[in-house]
């Protein structure tokens, strides 16, 4: 059996970044540039007030105070969008809006709350002002020609605000892994069936699955069930390669028993990379390709399959969507335990917990019984608390490595 270093490494290996395409603005939220944005302009484009306020030239200033006010005559407005219609004098001063262009000859500004109104069309200056006080200069935050995205970084809104400021309302991006999810079993009947009769059960490894997908960043090409059939599961995974899915993503049907087609079928039509990893949850795993089409054979049991998707499948989606290796992976932390572990050697175990923040530090909570069919030992959980292969389990109190989930 493979370690899961070893497995997540051959899995990476052959999880390539997919090509690139234009989208619009709006459309790139969640994903990876695929080129350097360089801006169009300075930013600022000119320089402007950064307050309300008026414009003045420090010198005339510089003896300012509450006591003894410098009064300053105020011979005109520019508001945000407009430009001064004369140059500043000495002994002047000029009304400015936050945003505004700066008056020529002003060289600060004194902010309203720093100033009180005088008599007929004056202005008291209350403060000196510096030389530059409180003014935007052009391009200081980015000139023309600059960098301001590289190729790789992840949009969101802060990136959409600043290209938009950059002139760019079309960007190229990564595309989006197209996955398909098919779970796979006899005993599976739809969530729209009435009562399960003795011996089914309803079919949740599919919508669980689906919606990791999606929550990774990738597009849901399919949503699918097959029977434990030879000929159905072919027929499915030929389907799915045809009609352009980037990966496959099954759950079931990749142990050793008469009716589990998922490993012969894949070798079959593809090849098989490797099948069993030394882990828990999770043991057989089935990984490889059929054509350029990578292949996941989650097991069927549902914190199994949801557990080998986070640590296995998600990483390799977020790569192959662009992202850079530091944000393909969950962030992983130290943890203080709240009460003893059990574990038996030699697979590794990964133990649904939730973490908070206390006083002391991050602490650590299992969520229960661990078993691999209780899919409500996933409820609540925000971390999978790592058992390292030969431990003989974790006391409570010890530290540990927590791989986060969703930290609320």
């Amino acid at each position: 059996m493979l370690s899961v270093e070893e497995a997540l490494a051959g899995i990476l290996a052959q999880s390539n970044r997919l090509p690139s395409e234009a989208v619009s603005l709006m459309e790139a939220q969640g994903r990876v540039l695929a080129e350097a944005i360089t801006a169009e302009c300075d930013l600022p484009p000119f320089d402007n007030s950064a307050v309300d306020g008026y414009a003045v030239l420090s010198t005339d200033t510089e003896s300012a105070s509450s006591d003894t006010p410098v009064t300053l005559r105020v011979i005109g407005e520019v508001v945000a969008g407009e430009l001064a219609e004369q140059q500043l004098l000495t002994g002047a001063a000029i009304r400015v809006m936050t945003g505004a262009p700066m008056p020529v000859g002003a060289d600060a500004m004194v902010m309203v709350e720093d100033t009180r109104l005088g008599g007929g069309n004056t202005v008291q200056i209350l403060l000196p002002a510096r030389k530059h006080d409180h003014i935007r200069f052009r391009g200081e935050e980015v000139r023309q020609g600059d960098t301001v995205l590289t190729e790789g970084t992840p949009i969101y809104s802060t990136q959409i605000g600043l290209l938009a400021r950059a002139g760019h309302g079309q960007v190229r991006v990564y595309r989006r892994p197209r996955v398909a999810v098919i779970s796979t079993g006899d005993e599976l009947i739809g969530i729209e069936e009435p009562t399960p009769p003795l011996g089914k059960i309803r079919d949740s490894n599919r919508y669980a699955l689906g919606s990791m997908v999606q929550e990774a960043g990738a597009i849901l090409h399919s949503l699918t069930h097959i029977p434990d059939d030879l000929e159905a599961t072919e027929a499915a995974f030929r389907q799915c390669v045809d009609s352009g899915a980037d990966v496959i993503v099954t759950a079931g049907g990749v142990s050793v028993g008469d009716r589990d087609y998922v490993k012969p079928v894949l070798e079959k039509l593809g090849r098989l990379e490797f099948w069993r990893i030394a882990m828990k949850p999770g043991k057989p795993l089935a990984f490889g390709q059929i054509g350029n089409t990578l292949f996941f054979g989650l097991p069927g049991n549902p914190v199994s399959a949801m557990v080998t998707f986070e640590l296995f499948a998600r990483p390799a989606l977020r790569k192959m969507a662009g992202y850079p290796d530091n944000a393909i992976m969950r962030p992983i932390i130290a943890v203080t335990l709240s009460e003893p572990i059990p574990h038996t050697p030699p697979r590794r175990e990964y133990a649904r917990a939730i973490v908070t923040l206390e006083q002391s530090g991050f602490v650590a909570t299992t969520t229960g019984n661990q078993g691999s069919s209780r899919l409500s030992s996933m409820m609540g959980a925000n971390a999978l608390i790592v058992i390292p292969e030969y431990s003989n389990g974790l006391d409570a109190g010890e530290q540990a490595q927590a791989l986060l989930l969703n930290l609320k």
